[in-house]
């Protein structure tokens, strides 16, 4: 299973001390220790891992726990997304690219704001299409399932 992280939950996932930690320790558990896989790419996307999180990332890719996208792919999906919906509360443009390009069926967000956009009917018509949103709490971890790996991850095997 693949599975996108807002950078506003990579602390929440990876960082230990965080205080939400332990509501996203199953995400962190099924990358580490199980088939999930994290999904990256686009040029805005890896400026902001680029801040402090790009040696987990290279970590996780040289691991085969992580897949990069296209940069251009996204960035090209970005922009043409920034032409559907335009709006203040709507600022994670990236994040439905990349969702779009890598037909990830899971984001991992704190961002309640951008929700409703992760699965827009602009962006996913068919409800089957629309991803999931991990949102922290102990109820998410039933996300955390096959089902729900795209064919972008595949094959997933436990390392």
């Amino acid at each position: 299973m693949c599975i996108i992280i807002d950078t506003n939950s990579l602390a929440s996932v990876f960082d230990v001390n965080s205080a939400n930690h332990s509501a996203f320790k199953p995400v962190f558990d099924w990358i580490f220790s199980g088939k999930g896989k994290v999904v990256y790419g686009g040029t805005k996307y890896l400026i902001e891992i680029n801040k402090r999180y790009v040696g987990i990332f290279n970590e996780l890719k040289n691991k085969q726990k992580a897949i990069r996208v296209s940069d251009e792919a996204v960035d090209q999906m970005e922009t043409n997304i920034s032409t559907k919906i335009v709006h203040p509360d709507f600022d994670d443009q990236h994040l439905v690219a990349l969702l779009i390009v890598s037909k990830a069926k899971l984001i991992c967000s704190l961002d309640q704001r951008a929700y409703k956009y992760f699965k827009h009917e602009q962006f996913f018509n068919r409800a089957n299409d629309r991803p999931k949103i991990f949102r922290g709490s102990n109820n998410n971890k039933t996300l955390l399932v096959d089902n729900n790996i795209a064919d972008i991850c595949k094959p997933c095997k436990i390392k």
